[in-house]
């Protein structure tokens, strides 16, 4: 008897570890130096319309010959905005941020853009 629940114990037990090892996997971005953009007038992405692009977050990116001045990547921002910032602002921050969009493989449309929502936000003087 001892030995049947000991079996049933360990059991349950690989079981509980192999589902608390199946979280989705996170992509995580952090930019150590960005110019945060509010938009003024909200828009609902391309190809999900349940998503809304709120802000950008615009990266620096090295100089290439083709482009001296550098290349500047944007980070579309969607869900909730801290306090403190409103439509218009145009501020320096770090970040880090979530994509939410699109999960798993990415879309293969051309012109398709990846979402990402705040997990933190500070403003760089």
């Amino acid at each position: 008897m001892i030995k049947t629940k000991f079996i049933a114990i360990a059991l349950i037990s690989v079981v509980i570890l192999a589902l608390s090892g199946c979280e989705k996997e996170e992509f995580i971005v952090r930019i150590e130096n960005g110019e945060f953009v509010v938009l003024e007038e909200p828009y609902t992405h391309p190809y999900a319309s349940d998503i809304t692009i709120k802000a950008l977050l615009l990266v620096e990116n090295d100089t290439l010959p083709d482009f001296p001045d550098g290349l500047v990547f944007a980070y579309h921002i969607s869900g909730f905005l801290p306090l403190g910032y409103h439509a218009g602002d145009t501020v320096t921050v770090q970040a880090t941020l979530k994509e939410i969009y699109p999960k798993g493989i990415s879309n293969t449309e051309a012109n398709n853009v990846n979402v990402y929502k705040i997990k933190d936000i500070e403003r760089i003087k």
